[in-house]
């Protein structure tokens, strides 16, 4: 029978859990809210980095094919977004102006803000704290 892995001893459990935290791979989940997709969220998990940002690319151009009015996209378990992660994100806006769906941003971290801010994206992108509004105006903004 084979054996399961060691627990490391209770010194190194802090080095262990980074070590673990750093194989955490890039996921996505798309989510259709009501019948009609007005509003579709896309929520990623783990690393965005240069190595899957045409997986986030075409995951988000996926979500868009619909022509919601408004594209979620929630980096509340993203664990680092990298600067040279931006391509995955711009063909995906360009895709939305052309729909007229509105970007909106959710949860994302002091890291992925700052890193969104260095690139000039906060321009494009409708950036909150909490969930974005259901109803597509840009007065209803919720925390």
């Amino acid at each position: 029978m084979p054996e399961s892995a060691p627990t490391p001893p209770r010194e190194n459990r802090g080095l262990w859990n980074i070590t673990l935290g750093a194989l955490h791979r890039f996921r996505w989940r798309t989510v259709r809210r009501g019948r009609a997709p007005n509003h579709v969220v896309v929520r990623m998990s783990g690393e965005i980095t240069a190595e899957n940002a045409e997986r986030v690319d075409q995951g988000l151009r996926n979500a868009l094919r619909t022509h919601p009015r408004i594209l979620e996209v929630d980096l509340q378990h993203v664990t680092y977004l990298a600067g040279d992660s931006a391509r995955a994100f711009l063909p995906a806006l360009r895709t939305s102006r052309l729909y007229g769906t509105r970007v909106v941003v959710t949860h994302a971290s002091a890291q992925a803000r700052s890193t969104l801010q260095r690139l000039g994206l906060t321009n494009m992108l409708d950036i909150r704290e909490g969930n974005a509004p259901d109803n597509g105006r840009p007065d209803s903004r919720t925390s």
